[in-house]
C-alpha cells in the first residue's frame, strides 16, 4: 500500500505540474493577445477617421474580418470582442471550395456557428456575406517584408489575390506571437503579402 501510494504521488506531482504549466502558458498567451488587441486598435486604418475617409464621414462602421482558431492559432475572438466594442462590424471566413478564395460572413459574436466540411467554424447560411475592410490573416511564420506561412491551403493568398485584383479596397494585417518571426518566408509566385503585422510586441509595417 505504502508503495502504492508513493508511486501515485509521484505521478500526481508530474500531473499537478503540467497543469501549473499549462496555466502559465495560457494566461501568458492571452496576456499576449491583450497585447495584440491593443496595437490592432491603436491602428489609424482601424481607428483613425482620416483613414476611413467617406466612410467615417456617412458614419459606417468597418467591417472586419476575423478567423475561427484552428490548432494552435491565436484565438481571434478576443479581438473581435473589442472591435466590436468599438462599433466594428465583424465576420468570419467561409470555405465554399478548396480552390477557391475564401467568402466572408457577417457574425453578430451570438450567433451559433456551424461545422464546415473543413473542420473550421463558420457562420451559416442565414448570414449575410460582406466584402471586408480588414481582413485578420492567421499564419505560422512571417518575416519582415510581410510574407508569411500558412497551413499549405492556399486560401488567404487566393483571397487577397482576388480582392485586389478586384479592386476592392482592404487592409491585410497578419496576427501572430513574435516568437513566429523568422528571418526570411520563402515565397512563391502565388504568395500574397500582408500590409501590417501585428504582434504583442511590435506593429510591422513592411
Amino acid at each position: 500500500m505504502k508503495q502504492k501510494k508513493t508511486a501515485l504521488r509521484q505521478e500526481m506531482k508530474v500531473v499537478r505540474q503540467q497543469i501549473h504549466d499549462r496555466h502559465i502558458q495560457e494566461q501568458n498567451d492571452m496576456m499576449a493577445v491583450r497585447q495584440m488587441t491593443s496595437g490592432l486598435l491603436m491602428l489609424p486604418e482601424i481607428a483613425g477617421e482620416v483613414q476611413r475617409g467617406i466612410k467615417a464621414r456617412r458614419g459606417e462602421p468597418h467591417i472586419v474580418a476575423g478567423f475561427s482558431a484552428i490548432q494552435t492559432e491565436i484565438d481571434c475572438l478576443f479581438i473581435l470582442k473589442a472591435l466590436s466594442a468599438i462599433q466594428c462590424r465583424c465576420a468570419l471566413p467561409v470555405i465554399k471550395d478548396k480552390n477557391q478564395p475564401l467568402i466572408f460572413r457577417e457574425w453578430d459574436l451570438a450567433e451559433d456557428l456551424v461545422d464546415s466540411h473543413f473542420g473550421t467554424m463558420e457562420p451559416g447560411a442565414n448570414c449575410s456575406d460582406v466584402m471586408p475592410d480588414i481582413i485578420l490573416v492567421p499564419m505560422l511564420a512571417f518575416d519582415e517584408t510581410g510574407h508569411r506561412l500558412g497551413y499549405g491551403g492556399g486560401y488567404y493568398d487566393r483571397t487577397l489575390e482576388y480582392y485586389r485584383n478586384k479592386g476592392h479596397a482592404f487592409t491585410a494585417i497578419g496576427i501572430a506571437f513574435e516568437g513566429q518571426k523568422r528571418d526570411q518566408i520563402p515565397v512563391a509566385d502565388y504568395d500574397q503579402p500582408l500590409d501590417i503585422i501585428v504582434t504583442e510586441q511590435k506593429v510591422y509595417r513592411p
